[in-house]
Order: C-alpha cells, then structure tokens, then sequence
C-alpha cells in the first residue's frame, strides 16, 4: 500500500529539543500508512517547504505561512488549522476574538505598541510578549516605575516596532490547568503548581501532577472547542481572585512531556491515528 506522505515542520530550536518526539511521531506513522518528512523552518523559502508528493501537514513550527500556503494554495489538510496556528501565537488575538467576540471569560488584557504611551492601570498586573511561550519574558508588575522599565527593557530586546507586550490583570497565581485537547476531546490534563514563582510552568520548575477537570473546567473547554476546533493542542485554564475559571491560553504546538512523565499516555502514537482517521475519512 502506497503511503501518504506528510511534512513535519518545526523551527531549527524546537527540532533540537523535541528529537525524541519527533522520532516518535515517524514511528507511529509508519504502521498507520503514513511517512513524515521532517522539514525545519529556515531551511528554504516556503514554495521550497513542499512537494508534489506530500498529503498532509503537521506544523508545529508555530508559524502561520506555512499552514496557510499548504491549505490555501496546495489543499492540503493541516494540522492543527491555519486559523488555530494564527489565532493562537499571537495572545491578544486570541483574547479579542475568544472573550471579545465569544465572551469566554479571560483575565482583562490592553496591548501596548512600541510608540503607545503606557495605559492607565490599576496594581499589580503581569506584563507579558504577546507572542511568548513557556513564561519566558513574563514579569510580575508592582507600580508604574516597574511597568516603565519593563517597557524600556522589552523595546531594547524587541527593537522590531510591529512587536508589542501585553498588560494583564493578575489571577490566582501559581496555579493552572492544562488539559490537552484531541481530536475536540479532552484527552489528559495535568495541575500546575507553584510555591516559589507566580508562574507555574512545568519547564520553570513548578510542580505538576495529573487532573480531573470538573464539569465547570470541561464546559469551558468545550466552549473554547466549539470557537476554534482543535486537533491537538493545549487549553490552559487559570483561577479568578473572585471565583471561577478564566481561558489562559490556547498552546498550538502543545508540548507533551508532562503527559510522559506523569500519565500512561502516548501522545505521538494517538496523534498520528487521529490523523490517520481524518485523513481516510476525507478520501
């Protein structure tokens, strides 16, 4: 049986970080009647990225063009979509479109521009990249002279002026869920916690353990679903001061060593069946 070939794309530093993922998901492909050609991002300009013979994408580069070339110009089935990949690197985006349009409760967020004054705001807040991950470039904001050198600061490192930061209302810190999100399932979630930084990622050494989201956490997810449908992908929930759930962030190319380390999960193998599926579906 002739084997769809699909293109894996990854920017050069996550490839190097995520090899034994990668490996993973060859290897699962092969038995589904599929092959991935791993592509990293710089290696060529975007006609160059695909072939004639590929049938699918998975991008986990985080980069927009590519999934939108291949479903846009080539037709080609990406996963996860060109709007999940768009809609969800860039933070505020996704909070004017998830709570602006759709009402789904998210921490209030004002972005700042590289040649806006600094808005008038009540303290604390966190100040954040609007396209960060992983809690990098993140800080916590006591007065107006942090938030002063925060943008002094975040403009030195960040000298391209379409490149803004964000301003958020502060919520219970130290704490969130992330609940892994598969084929518009909730597949596994895992509690993050932290008792020595108001950010609880995995990767800064907060404490993590699996959870069983409550049916309040689950509608909210499936709210968010039935918004931007996802493939796989990361719904990360956090806790208002005053009660209740509020949408962090969506992680397009959610990472997966938490489900590892913590769950009897197989993310790679589950991934590369749901697209199998798909894939066979839609012949």
């Amino acid at each position: 049986m002739m084997k769809k070939q699909g293109v894996l794309i990854y920017t050069p530093e996550d490839a190097a970080r995520n090899r034994w993922f990668i490996e993973q998901l060859c290897q699962y492909a092969e038995p589904e009647g599929l092959s991935l050609r791993l592509v990293l991002s710089d290696e060529a300009d975007i006609r160059q990225t695909f072939t004639p013979e590929d049938a699918f994408v998975i991008n986990r580069s985080r980069i927009y063009k590519y999934s939108s070339y291949a479903d846009g110009i080539l037709h080609l089935p990406c996963f996860n979509s060109p709007a999940v990949t768009d809609i969800t690197n860039e933070k505020y985006t996704t909070y004017a479109i998830m709570h602006g349009e759709h009402g789904i409760p998210m921490a209030k967020t004002q972005q700042v521009h590289r040649n806006e004054p600094l808005p008038e705001t009540d303290y604390p807040v966190v100040a954040k990249p609007a396209d960060g991950h992983g809690g990098t470039g993140v800080a916590w904001i006591e007065n107006e002279a942090e938030l002063m050198q925060y943008a002094e600061d975040f403009r030195r490192l960040h000298p391209e002026p379409t490149c803004p930061f964000l301003i958020q209302e502060p919520v219970v810190t130290g704490w969130d869920v992330r609940v892994y999100v598969l084929g518009g399932e909730i597949y596994a979630a895992v509690l993050r916690t932290s008792d020595r930084d108001f950010r609880s990622n995995f990767s800064l050494g907060g404490h993590a353990e699996p959870f069983k989201p409550d049916k309040e956490m689950r509608r909210l997810v499936m709210q968010v679903q039935k918004v931007l449908p996802l493939d796989f992908a990361g719904v990360d929930i956090l806790r208002h001061p005053d009660g209740g759930y509020l949408l962090g962030e969506i992680e397009d190319a959610v990472g997966c060593r938490m489900l590892y380390a913590l769950t009897d999960r197989n993310p790679a193998k589950d991934y590369i069946r749901y697209i199998s599926e798909k894939l066979h579906i839609s012949e």
